[in-house]
């Protein structure tokens, strides 16, 4: 694949998603969508537990939104006052993946991604605040440091992996090969953040849906070995 036809991670804009806001404020139609889309996934989930806040995240939550940018919502928890006997973090991941594959929510055309956040470890990127209307951490314009050449180069060096392990038709190998990019992408946004190389690079590959062959790839071979 030539670098040209990457999708990259991220496109700059001069002001957020006009289908979401007005200048910096989130519109009340998509507001009040969001809270009861978060009543419906709290009701879901099935276990008493308070939100101590509402917050969006992600691509559309930034001037670097792309038509594949999706929505994340947060719910924001003390998972120590969570009352289960499954972990916490364990049980409301599984509750969100399960509602993911149930229900395809969009607002305005737009994926809404569902989590449920430990207050102790709130979103490092930019987010706002549906209980206060107001931003906790406002979005900046950051087209100085985003190296767009180096993000095309290790793109390429990402998508020529992922070919090298696809035709090995060997899981392990694609596994690996899916270990080793994710943790790329943890360790980048540790050091560099949303808009660093790394980041930018596992969005490009995921946007062009390179990511999604690999996936792909590793489940249909997971089935395969499970059946006779």
């Amino acid at each position: 694949m030539r670098i040209v036809e990457f999708d990259l991670g991220f496109e700059p804009h001069d002001n957020l998603n006009p289908a979401l806001w007005q200048g910096e404020d989130l519109l009340p139609d998509v507001k009040s969508a969001l809270v009861k889309i978060a009543e419906d996934f709290k009701k879901y989930i099935d276990i008493p537990f308070d939100v101590e806040d509402l917050v969006i995240t992600g691509g559309q939550v930034s001037y670097y939104y792309t038509k594949h940018s999706d929505l994340d919502l947060h719910l924001v928890v003390d998972f120590n006052s969570v009352d289960c006997d499954r972990e916490a973090a364990e049980l409301f991941d599984t509750k969100r993946l399960l509602y993911k594959n149930r229900y395809s929510i969009t607002v305005k055309g737009i994926p809404v991604e569902l989590y449920v956040e430990d207050e102790r470890y709130p979103a490092v990127s930019s987010s706002y605040s549906l209980f206060s209307n107001d931003w906790l951490k406002r979005p900046t314009i950051q087209n100085d440091t985003i190296d767009l050449k180096e993000i095309e180069r290790m793109s390429a060096v990402w998508q020529k992996i992922i070919d090298t392990s696809l035709a090995s038709k060997d899981i392990k190998t694609a596994k690996k090969t899916l270990d080793l990019l994710r943790n790329y992408r943890k360790l980048g946004l540790k050091q560099t953040g949303e808009y660093g190389v790394q980041n930018l690079v596992y969005k490009t590959l995921r946007n062009s849906k390179t990511l999604e062959k690999l996936i792909t790839f590793i489940d249909d071979m997971h089935e395969k070995d499970l059946s006779i």
